[in-house]
């Protein structure tokens, strides 16, 4: 399988208790998501909610093929370990990610998790499957490998696009509710940073973050 091009190393153990049951709640998860936007230096992230899907997409750095496998895919693998991986390249903004677990945090709420990203005109997109990631586990094998998806949107040209389907419960937030959830739980943002969100006519929500480019804090 060494010509598959994404490859993932877990453990059951990791997975469990790092992932599905890292968080019970949308406004949890999407907190982690913001906080990879934020390092990858994007200035606005929109995330809409619908019945039976979230789609988050940032304007960020992007990944290369490297920086998935390297990076995203390498559970554990910490940025601030790096030298000068503790600030951002481009707005040297203080990184906020967890110890590369958060995106663990995914599985929590989706069984389905679609990724594509752009990078310096480099395109990528791959799609995990909770069901086979079990089902790998439970083989004793501790190497997944994410399908990669050739079907790339053509509205997608800079950052990374993040679609969580096969939903574990169905969500019923409101604008305000989900305002107040991420400005508490985010607490780098004010909560005007969240005042984008807003019904997204009868089917769900759409929020819009600007992050902005000027640091926060150092």
């Amino acid at each position: 399988m060494d010509n598959q091009p994404y490859k993932m190393t877990l453990s059951l153990n990791l997975l469990n208790h790092l992932g599905i049951n890292l968080y019970s709640s949308v406004p949890a998860v999407l907190s982690e998501v913001v906080a990879n936007s934020w390092d990858a230096d994007a200035e606005l992230v929109t995330i809409t909610i619908d019945s039976d899907k979230i789609v988050i997409t940032d304007d960020g750095n992007g990944m290369a093929k490297n920086d998935i496998n390297n990076r995203y895919l390498s559970i554990g693998y910490q940025r601030r370990n790096v030298p000068d991986g503790s600030i951002t390249p481009k707005y040297q903004r203080k990184v906020m990610g967890r110890k590369g677990i958060g995106k663990l945090s995914l599985f929590s709420i989706a069984r389905n998790i679609t990724i594509y990203s752009v990078k310096d005109g480099e395109k990528n997109g791959f799609q995990m499957l909770l069901a086979d990631i079990e089902k790998k586990i439970q083989q004793e094998e501790s190497t997944y490998y994410p399908a990669e998806l050739n079907d790339f949107p053509p509205d997608l040209t800079r950052g990374t696009r993040i679609i969580l389907r096969d939903l574990k419960k169905r969500q019923r937030q409101t604008p305000a509710a989900l305002r107040k959830q991420l400005a508490r739980r985010f607490s780098i943002l004010t909560a005007k940073r969240f005042a984008k969100i807003r019904a997204r006519g009868n089917s769900g929500l759409e929020v819009s973050l600007t992050l902005g480019g000027t640091p926060q804090y150092r």
